[in-house]
């Protein structure tokens, strides 16, 4: 069903998505990130096509290598943790998924940050909309 749409219409679905995400080959090499408007992070301008690894901070690749471990062997097909920066007040959901063909064979992960701030403007911004009004 995917080869009815164009390039331009699955990007276009990826970015309207309120969430960021990446997708990282079985290489561990980023080769997506989407542009939502519930971005955290800025993308490093060269990233796709280069190690994941290198769009995390020092201290966390101990736990993202752990990861990347469990997706791969099929020890696991998710992870998660979560991700606060008290002076912002931002607190995000990052799930990692592996993605895999048919036959259960590793093609690669799908990271994204659900930025539950941003959910929680939304909502925020939304909570009168639909009430009852006689």
């Amino acid at each position: 069903m995917i080869e009815n749409l164009t390039k331009e219409q699955i990007e276009g679905m990826f970015d309207a998505l309120p969430f960021q995400m990446l997708f990282v080959d079985a290489n561990d090499r980023v080769q997506f990130w989407n542009n939502s408007k519930a971005r955290l992070l800025a993308p490093p301008e060269d990233v796709v096509g280069k190690d994941v690894r290198g769009c995390h901070q020092e201290k966390s690749l101990p736990r993202l290598e752990q990861i990347l471990t469990n997706l791969k062997s099929g020890a696991k097909d998710e992870e998660e943790f979560w991700v606060s920066m008290e002076d912002s007040g931002l607190k995000a959901l990052n799930r990692f998924l592996a993605i895999r063909d048919k036959d259960g064979n590793y093609l690669g992960t799908m990271e994204y940050l659900l930025n539950f701030t941003y959910l929680n403007q939304i909502a925020e911004d939304k909570k009168d909309a639909h009430k009852y009004q006689p």
